[in-house]
């Protein structure tokens, strides 16, 4: 039945619609459920299954609670959505959450900056090579040392680059540092400002790299989603902690879940932020042909368009000192006098050129 609803519902809201969408919400439904059934608040008595599910006659019923779990899943979506976005370090500016959203910056701008040092330490200090003759003991000290500073050298340089080189960056979970830094790395090398240049890159991005990019933020936010279900279904069992037997284990197992999607959805960014620079590496032109302007020959030049590109496509609400209308040829316009280069087979200019496109 359940699966029949999701074809149904795919049917209504569109393809983008699919078990994936509901299933944490369905999950967080089905044990609080479950729990309540089965009595497991009164800590004075001992779970009752048995009238969890239905009895075999009671088809209404059974039916019922299958619609019940998939509907509260769809009604808990936009919530779940909402949690996502605090997961990625989304949060309000507001007192009291602006404070906790100062320190939890701080807290990650710390932690990047010791990272930072870590590694510099590291490298600086090196392990001093003794060419003396040395008994084997010492010499299997030396090669622990060796060992252990080189892996603090690589667990440094690991944290140091989940997070962004500016502060204004930082955001105040490990997640949006991540994604944050990905959108800054991938453009950022080319003048770029990802969240301007990709959706009009988009569509002239290759199938695979479409189809990447896509696997990747499917699963960063079924990883979240369910760090979420999780994290409410710890929650929901606290009580049960109450209870002193196998059950109180409820709470630290959710817990425990919740942990492991989270450094999962983390995980699953970082390979987002390779991807998101390779589309970059391979398709960065495709902006300046999009707006049928010449091929810078060289980088310098390539920098100096992109730059012009991200102060032209800069919404001018967000910078009060510029005017509220932006024309692409206004005298003050650094793309006022740069030649466009069309294609020839351009029909936005066969009509002015006379058809000689289709001579050509």
């Amino acid at each position: 039945m359940l699966g029949d609803l999701i074809k149904a519902s795919t049917k209504k809201f569109g393809s983008s619609f699919s078990l994936l969408n509901v299933l944490p919400g369905v999950l967080v439904v089905t044990v609080i459920a479950v729990i309540a059934r089965a009595h497991m608040y009164d800590l004075q008595k001992s779970p009752d299954f048995g009238e969890v599910l239905p009895g075999k006659e009671d088809t209404a019923a059974a039916i019922l609670f299958t619609f019940g779990a998939f509907l509260g899943g769809v009604l808990l979506r936009p919530f779940e959505v909402r949690l996502v976005q605090v997961l990625e370090g989304y949060w309000s500016a507001a007192a009291p959450v602006g404070a906790l959203r100062a320190m939890a910056s701080e807290r990650h701008r710390r932690r990047r900056d010791n990272a930072a040092l870590k590694r510099l330490a590291t490298v600086q200090r090196g392990i001093a090579s003794r060419t003396d003759r040395a008994t084997l003991s010492e010499l299997a000290l030396r090669q622990r040392a060796r060992a252990r500073a080189d892996r603090i050298q690589q667990q440094a340089m690991a944290t140091f680059q989940d997070y962004p080189e500016r502060d204004v960056d930082i955001m105040p979970t490990l997640l949006g540092n991540i994604l944050r830094d990905a959108e800054y790395v991938a453009g950022h090398r080319y003048g770029l400002d990802v969240r301007l240049a990709y959706p009009r890159m988009f569509p002239t991005v290759s199938a695979p790299m479409q189809m990447a990019i896509k696997r990747q933020l499917d699963l960063i936010t079924i990883s979240a989603s369910l760090t979420v279900c999780f994290g409410l279904i710890a929650i929901a069992s606290l009580p049960l902690t109450l209870r002193l037997d196998l059950w109180s284990l409820t709470a630290p197992l959710a817990t425990a879940l919740a942990t492991i999607a989270y450094r999962g959805a983390a995980s699953a960014s970082r390979e987002h932020k390779l991807i998101l620079m390779a589309v970059f590496d391979l398709h960065r032109f495709d902006l300046a042909t999009a707006f049928h302007y010449e091929l810078p020959p060289t980088a310098a030049q390539e920098l100096t368009l992109n730059k012009q590109l991200n102060d032209f496509l800069h919404d001018p609400k967000l910078d009060l000192t510029k005017s509220d209308t932006k024309a692409l040829g206004d005298a003050s316009s650094d793309l006022a006098e740069r030649p466009f280069d069309h294609p020839v087979s351009c029909h936005c200019c066969s009509a002015g050129r006379g058809g000689q496109n289709g001579s050509n």
